[in-house]
């Protein structure tokens, strides 16, 4: 660990409005996921329950999983079972109507059926036994005319090293699957053109129903940012990577991985915000839960331009610099293993036990507090450093490496010199800082005290 100076410069809400009680009583919401193959189980995660809660607005609900990466949206396989999942849950529940709202590539299914109500699924149930019930569709972020990105990782010889975070907007990351290339421009073009899909450029219905748009625009990264945050902030640098190289649109703005030329081919746009990637339009995020929500309700909101916001929260730049809430995998500098970084949940901040990232992220994990030279502080005890002899020298201050170990010993990581800088603080757009902090070693098997990189 002496040696790493150098290698570091090396290196709020309308709830049930203009419903009555009588209308909640029947009407309903259906959740499609996109890419993906999924579970109805596995399909709430994918949303999140506290987005579907939000979106769905009181009403009953249901959300559908099905083949949406190894069929499709074309195939009776891809939408088939969204039928033969909506039309026996509204008859059972007595649903008269319902509000459809896709993510992604589930507007494909959704297309294919309002164009083609007479096709019959594998049970045997016409299409029009669900699109007849129909009230309307919200398409959240969807892929209308294709995205470059299908066309990279499809072509032939082409390399694309795509960032972990967004592989599963790709179904998991096998590339080549149905859907995918589905979702390349040429074939999308030639899907639009032949009565495939329905809607024409520039409606505002399909099949009758009407049409609302939900899109980002771009994606905002700002790593003190709640709103870069929200939803998780690893998938924010993903798609913020795909947007910089251009693979999320050729010539539009894009949410990373959907352009705006794509997603505003047809439909009445009811969001369009400069804050929402991809990710984050299924998570609610930046208040597009709640307008969702009113849609579904059948209430105004106000056109994007007039919309407002709540404001963006601050974060400490010691808990953000190395993005110590989240919990996921990522590469150790030091060995070159890849480690599983703890992160700090919500539910973990006081579930009553000494969680490490908890206490840079927050400044305290249940009862105790930062910064403390305890016996119980993990940043502390040598038991968690397993290859290293030392254990959080003084001497780490200020070498260029935000060390989470300092910031709880002392409440930061100062770098040398006259400035008085921060270790711990944003770099530049485009830029990057090493953070080390304890994570587990999935090679050796063992905690450890590791160093990632955070992109800016």
């Amino acid at each position: 660990m002496s040696s790493r100076t150098g290698w570091a410069l090396a290196a709020a809400c309308a709830v049930l409005l203009g419903a009555s009680g009588d209308a909640l009583a029947t009407a309903g919401v259906v959740f499609v996921h996109g890419t993906g193959d999924q579970s109805p189980s596995s399909a709430v995660g994918y949303w999140t329950q506290s987005s579907i809660d939000t979106m769905r607005n009181g009403r009953p609900y249901l959300v559908v999983g099905y083949p949406g990466a190894s069929c499709a949206g074309y195939s009776q396989c891809s939408w088939g079972p969204i039928v033969d999942q909506v039309v026996p849950w509204a008859t059972a529940n007595g649903i008269t109507s319902y509000t459809v709202i896709t993510h992604s590539n589930g507007s494909s299914p959704l297309r294919y059926m309002l164009g083609h109500t007479g096709a019959v699924s594998a049970q045997g149930r016409p299409v029009s036994a669900m699109t007849s019930k129909i009230s309307q569709v919200i398409f959240s972020a969807p892929d209308l005319t294709g995205t470059p990105l299908a066309d990279q990782v499809t072509t032939s010889g082409s390399f694309l090293n795509i960032a972990n975070s967004i592989v599963e907007f790709f179904g998991g990351g096998s590339y080549n699957n149905p859907a995918v290339v589905q979702q390349r421009t040429d074939n999308m073009r030639v899907f639009n053109s032949n009565g495939t899909f329905a809607g024409t450029q520039g409606a505002t219905t399909v099949g009758g129903k009407p049409i609302s748009v939900v899109r980002g625009n771009r994606v905002y990264a700002n790593l003190f940012s709640s709103d870069a945050h929200c939803g998780g902030y690893l998938y924010t640098i993903g798609l913020k990577a795909a947007s910089l190289l251009g693979w999320g649109s050729f010539n539009a703005s894009t949410d990373g991985f959907i352009g705006s030329d794509s997603s505003g081919y047809f439909g009445n746009i009811i969001i369009d915000d400069g804050r929402l990637n991809h990710h984050q339009s299924r998570r609610s995020c930046h208040n597009s839960g709640n307008l969702i929500g009113q849609k579904v309700a059948a209430a105004p909101i106000p056109p994007p331009a007039n919309q407002t916001y709540p404001p963006e929260t601050n974060v400490a730049a010691a808990g953000q610099a190395c993005n110590n809430y989240y919990s996921g995998y990522a590469y150790d500098f030091m060995t070159g293993n890849t480690v599983y970084k703890y992160g700090c949940s919500a539910s973990q901040l006081n579930n009553g036990y000494m969680e490490p990232d908890c206490l840079i992220a927050y400044g305290y994990s249940s009862s105790y507090r930062i910064p403390s030279t305890a016996s119980w502080n993990p940043y502390l005890n040598a038991s968690y450093y397993q290859t290293w002899t030392q254990v959080c020298p003084d001497s780490w201050a200020g070498d260029g490496i935000c060390d989470a170990c300092l910031v709880a010993k002392y409440g930061f990581d100062a770098t040398t010199g006259a400035s008085g800088a921060n270790d711990c603080v944003q770099s530049p757009p485009g830029g990057s800082n090493f953070c080390g902090a304890l994570a587990w070693d999935t090679y050796y098997g063992i905690h450890n005290y590791v160093v990632v990189e955070a992109l800016h």
